[in-house]
């Protein structure tokens, strides 16, 4: 049967997130946060910071609601596809690490990601898709009303004991709990759309952008009063939350297909599995966004950056379509002896 081409809407937001993802590590994880005298010497300069790391924040929010907008269907082949794929990277990174000469480097666990700290969204995510049957069936099974009440609390806990107290299993949004709150508000959005769901787009970017400056300025305060300001950026933070929801129903209204947005779109994962890996992700990513900071102007410093970003992202995801290619190969081998 021919697959139904999808809507390019929700895809753009999906390569749309992953650029967030390299904005949000080309700020502060590059550049670091800016110190209390770097915000008394240079406040403009320090704030647009702060600002660009509240834009880009709502990354991995953004991508998971997307899992929930379209639904986790589990498949063992499926899940087979996403641990190739990081096994696909793992080895390719290595081999280029090989030819720096940096393979002395890492760890043999860095090797094998799912037993080390590396690559926590992917583990992450693998314990989302086992769970993935039963919050579907939740959602398509029980009233409107109950997963509406369920959300309520869920995100009230999650403020009170993964944002405000932070308790650290909820690991400020990094966690596979977290993602699941996330999925099932996804899930309920597309089933069951409400008023909230349904509101002028102008209105969902200008909640959108009302987050950022409120996250901007709470983690300026939080600095100034040098107080931890990654509090400001958790992942649970339902500032941070109501922006990911907002920009995300941005997208939801609009509808055009295209196919090259849906082909890049397939590889987003690449992206990430790329410029994050041990090593490359510190002394390449990172050091060369790092370097055109201390040596370059303003204007000159965003242009390189943006490219270099670009760069990234090409670069990922045509290397990822040999490895769709690959996957293909064995998908019909197992077809073939009746594994599909």
């Amino acid at each position: 049967m021919e697959k139904k081409e999808r809507e390019s809407n929700i895809e753009l937001l999906r390569i749309v997130s992953m650029f967030l993802v390299m904005v949000v590590h080309a700020d502060f994880r590059a550049l670091g946060v800016p110190s209390h005298d770097e915000i008394v010497d240079f406040p403009i300069s320090s704030f647009m910071r702060f600002f660009i790391e509240s834009i880009s924040i709502v990354c991995v929010n953004l991508f998971i609601l997307i899992s929930g907008w379209f639904g986790i269907r589990f498949n063992l082949l499926r899940l087979g596809g996403l641990v190739f794929q990081v096994f696909f990277f793992v080895l390719l990174m290595w081999i280029v690490l090989v030819f720096r000469g940096d393979v002395y480097s890492l760890n043999i666990k860095d090797y094998i990601l799912f037993f080390s700290e590396r690559y926590w969204f992917v583990k992450a995510y693998i314990v989302l898709y086992l769970f993935a049957p039963a919050l579907n069936y939740f959602v398509e099974n029980e009233s409107p009303k109950i997963v509406k009440i369920f959300l309520v609390f869920f995100f009230l806990f999650q403020t009170i004991f993964g944002f405000i107290i932070s308790l650290s299993w909820f690991s400020q949004g990094y966690s596979p709990l977290s993602f699941m709150g996330l999925y099932v508000l996804g899930r309920y959005m597309r089933n069951y759309p409400n008023n909230y769901t349904k509101q002028k787009r102008s209105v969902d970017i200008l909640v959108y952008l009302s987050m950022v400056l409120l996250t901007t300025c709470l983690a300026y305060l939080f600095s100034v009063s040098r107080m931890d300001i990654f509090k400001a950026y958790a992942y649970s933070s339902p500032f941070v939350i109501v922006g990911s929801v907002s920009l995300f129903l941005f997208f939801t209204k609009f509808s055009f297909k295209n196919s090259i947005i849906n082909w890049i779109a397939v590889s987003c994962l690449s992206i990430y599995l790329v410029h994050c890996f041990p090593v490359f992700f510190e002394r390449v990513y990172l050091f060369q966004i790092k370097d055109w900071f201390d040596s370059l102007n303003t204007l000159s410093f965003l242009l390189c950056s943006f490219l270099w970003i670009v760069l990234f992202l090409v670069i990922s995801v045509i290397l990822d379509k040999f490895r769709v290619y690959l996957w293909n190969k064995f998908l019909c081998y197992f077809r073939l002896i009746g594994l599909d």
